[in-house]
């Protein structure tokens, strides 16, 4: 879709539009006109509906669009709601686990008096929390958890959100850069930099001028998944595109494409929530 810096309207539904009247559940209407956007397109969000198109098409017609699509709205979104649930239930069974190379491996807390700044530690079978428990509060360190079951259950601390984000950036500055490094040794083509980037959606990306970026999450993933990206990105190095003659590329280097893209289809959800 088109960067937003192009859009010419932007504009809640207005009263009485085809699609207020499907289904009051659905999030507002948003419509976008952009000059560079050559069909028109609905994206379904959890709080917004954009129906976009060309500056050439009235937003009476992009309206009337939503209204044509309104079943696949209305699909579109109870889906997104579903895979939302089922992403907490599941950030509610991994609590107090991180996923490091496709495992999942228990958080464990271990109190140091007087240590001046919490870290989070990776071991061969468990990650270890370091922190001072005095000032370890609960609404200064994020959340806290039982451990046990009743009234007499001892509550422990968890560490936060930033805390963990630094320990993934540090395991993926040496690790990708590792893989990358091997790889890029390997393969005939000749990238200008390596970059690890917090990229939302992609895994990785090849500018125009030869620079490689990998997102930061693939250390969550198999060894064999974070090889599959860095030569992926690689051979967008020849092939600036997916055509079969890129896809042949990728081949040549890691048979196994089938299963990577299958592994990615069933676990990227979990690896972009950041449980």
């Amino acid at each position: 879709m088109s960067n937003t810096r192009n859009t010419r309207n932007n504009r809640k539904q207005p009263e009485g539009s085809p699609l207020s009247r499907v289904d009051g559940a659905l999030p507002p209407v948003t419509v976008v006109q952009r000059k560079r956007q050559r069909t028109m397109r609905i994206r379904v969000k959890d709080d917004a509906i954009i129906v976009s198109g060309p500056a050439s098409v009235s937003e009476r017609r992009l309206l009337q669009f939503a209204g044509e699509k309104r079943e696949w709205i209305q699909s579109a979104f109870l889906r997104r709601q579903h895979k939302a649930e089922r992403l907490q239930q599941k950030r509610d069974e991994m609590r107090g686990t991180l996923l490091v190379r496709g495992v999942r491996k228990h958080v464990y807390d271990f109190p140091v008096p007087g240590l001046r700044k919490p870290v989070l530690e990776e071991h061969d079978h468990a990650i270890i929390y370091r922190f001072d428990p005095l000032g370890h509060l609960p609404d200064k360190h994020g959340d806290w958890h039982k451990t046990d079951e009743g009234d007499e259950a001892l509550s422990h601390p968890m560490p936060d959100q930033e805390l963990v984000g630094d320990f993934y950036r540090r395991l993926a500055k040496k690790e990708l850069t590792q893989r990358y490094e091997f790889w890029s040794g390997q393969l005939p083509f000749s990238p200008a930099r390596l970059t690890i980037r917090n990229q939302r959606t992609k895994w990785g990306s090849c500018s125009a001028r030869g620079t490689i970026s990998l997102n930061w999450r693939l250390v969550k993933c198999p060894p064999a998944i974070i090889d599959y990206i860095i030569i992926h990105e690689l051979c967008h190095l020849r092939h600036f595109n997916h055509s079969r003659a890129f896809w042949d590329t990728v081949r040549q280097y890691y048979p196994d494409v089938t299963g990577a893209k299958k592994w990615i289809r069933d676990n990227s959800d979990e690896v972009f929530a950041d449980f």
